[in-house]
């Protein structure tokens, strides 16, 4: 029993703990992967803005987060001064080529387009809202998504994945991402 007591102690400050109680000892899984696959420092994780038409900026602050993230700081700043405001899909593409990026995106819903954002550590924004927002999507896996939205980039909101697909589908299925050298690999 007493053991079993202090089992009990080691794991409640840790919210949500896991583990194995072993013959009374609480055993910490191995973590060898960062959660989410997609992390940026809080100093890259653009904020929503307004901008001149009096229109939220989420599309563009989805995108400077990406270029971040990739090590684009530079253009980063560069689309943070020059666009803002609602956007659509194909304005904002052209808006990309405009400025000469590397991009792709989709509006059908195509799952297999986040799961290798993801996989490669670039992530995605998606939208969702029914579209009337648009957030980055920074971890994708057969159960989860975890989204960091720019209204509020001190925190990640984890969902389940089938609640994730069935929102985004629903806000039009639009997901795009900057295409650049991803991150690091994954500690080992």
């Amino acid at each position: 029993m007493r053991q079993l007591l202090v089992a009990l102690l080691l794991c409640l400050p840790l919210a949500g703990c896991e583990g194995d109680f072993g013959q009374g000892i609480f055993v910490t899984p191995a973590v060898n992967k960062e959660r989410p696959i997609v992390n940026p420092p809080l100093k890259d994780r653009q904020k929503n803005w307004v901008g001149n038409q009096r229109e939220g900026s989420c599309v563009w602050a989805s995108t400077i987060t990406l270029l971040r993230w990739q090590g684009r700081y530079n253009t980063a700043e560069r689309i943070r001064r020059k666009y803002g405001n609602g956007e659509w899909p194909d304005d904002w593409a052209k808006k990309m080529e405009k400025e000469g990026l590397r991009y792709a995106f989709v509006t059908n819903g195509d799952v297999e387009f986040l799961e290798r954002a993801c996989r490669t550590r670039r992530g995605a924004a998606v939208t969702i809202m029914g579209g009337a927002h648009m957030v980055n999507l920074v971890h994708l896996d057969k159960n989860w998504a975890c989204l960091l939205n720019n209204n509020d980039t001190g925190h990640y909101k984890w969902v389940s994945r089938s609640a994730f697909l069935a929102e985004w589908r629903a806000s039009h299925g639009w997901g795009l991402t900057v295409v650049y050298t991803p991150a690091a690999p994954l500690p080992q």
